[in-house]
């Protein structure tokens, strides 16, 4: 009985100890990749303004057997939306919110379950060898769940950046042929 209690006195001491933790924690996370493409701004622009091109590149779904989406008419520019269907669990919604072209383009992007949007944000800077720099940024709040606290530190933003990695890698073999 002494053995179980202590047991028991140890896992309560170790919850209450991530959860004190869990306050100091970040409540936002950023996560922000670059890469430079043999290829114009505006090539590489339409890859991200268009979300048919999306579903050519976008590693961040690789992780589902079968995604199912459905696009808005247009699929491309300022109002443009993308919703997808991964699971009975895993839904959402993107769109794009701004759109500057070879510039600049914004999106928001809404999980099911959750109250805040992710904004995502990229840039296109041309080189001086006539190449392109992306600048691929997502942003986003979390609010005061400590699980999604813990979540974020440990898991997410080495997924995140995996994720825009191999989406780059995609591009590149998109707009370098």
């Amino acid at each position: 009985m002494k053995v179980l209690k202590k047991i028991l006195l140890v896992l309560v001491t170790l919850i209450v100890l991530l959860l004190v933790i869990s306050f100091f924690l970040p409540s936002s996370y950023n996560v922000s990749r670059s890469a430079t493409f043999k290829a114009s701004p505006d090539s590489l622009f339409a890859q991200f303004n268009d979300f048919r091109n999306w579903q050519k590149w976008n590693a961040f779904d690789d992780d589902y057997k079968s995604v199912s989406y459905v696009l808005s008419e247009p699929p491309y520019g300022k109002g443009a939306k993308q919703s997808w269907v991964a699971n009975e669990k895993e839904k959402g919604e993107m769109t794009i919110t701004a759109s500057d072209p070879g510039k600049f383009m914004s999106y928001n992007i809404y999980f099911g379950g959750f109250d805040k949007p992710m904004i995502g944000e990229v840039s296109f800077a041309p080189t001086t060898d006539g190449g392109t720099t992306v600048t691929w940024v997502d942003k986003g709040e979390l609010g005061n769940n400590p699980l999604y606290k813990w979540m974020c530190v440990l898991f997410m933003k080495s997924w995140m950046n995996k994720a825009m990695d191999k989406s780059f890698s995609n591009i590149k073999g998109v707009v370098e042929h």
